[in-house]
């Protein structure tokens, strides 16, 4: 059904999203290293996460150098309007990354120490361990959305993610893809019968 006033509202949305972007945007170039700015584009981009472990909308941030110099890319586990200072403190790399990515090199950065410690997750407290065989969840029939596959890791976590959240288990699927479990639970992976 169409109804006229929704119209005015997703133009008042899409308009202050922009808004929200282009903040997010001039924040990161302020904080750039000074010799970086005039050859540096930001491009700043929300992105909606259709994975049940992260946020449902994230920032993402791609800078480019017109000098021939490398780009990076980095992300905020949040939505644009909730970027400020302080997350770009955590997330955004430091001068000398920034630095070095002028320069035409590519750096690896994270904004997280590798810490165990820290994890969400206590591994004996998990089902599997290195080698077992199971079923993951790869598809939405309750059926035949399965894959079989063997866990090739316990504490899964990527670079991005925020401090201390991992998956219970890194899979190797047998059709060669490697996929993460956001869950221990039964609905997710299973033992391979």
């Amino acid at each position: 059904m169409f109804l006229p006033d929704n119209d005015g509202v997703k133009k008042e949305d899409e308009l202050e999203k922009r808004v929200h972007l282009k903040r997010v945007e001039d924040l990161i170039i302020s904080r750039l290293p000074p010799h970086t700015v005039s050859t540096a584009s930001v491009s700043v981009q929300e992105i909606i996460c259709g994975d049940p472990s992260c946020a449902p909308i994230d920032t993402a941030v791609l800078i480019m150098f017109d000098n021939g110099g490398a780009s990076g890319q980095f992300g905020l586990p949040m939505e644009p309007r909730e970027v400020d200072n302080e997350a770009l403190e955590t997330f955004m790399p430091p001068a000398d990354v920034i630095s070095e990515w002028h320069k035409g090199n590519e750096v690896d950065w994270s904004p997280y120490d590798d810490d165990p410690s820290e994890y969400s997750l206590d591994p004996s407290s998990l089902r599997f361990q290195v080698g077992s065989k199971v079923q993951c969840r790869v598809g939405a029939d309750p059926v035949t959305g399965w894959g079989n596959g063997e866990v090739v890791q316990v504490l899964y976590r990527e670079n991005n993610w925020p401090p201390g959240q991992v998956a219970p288990y890194k899979i190797k699927l047998d059709d060669g893809r490697s996929i993460f479990a956001p869950q221990d639970t039964q609905e997710v992976i299973r033992e391979r019968p």
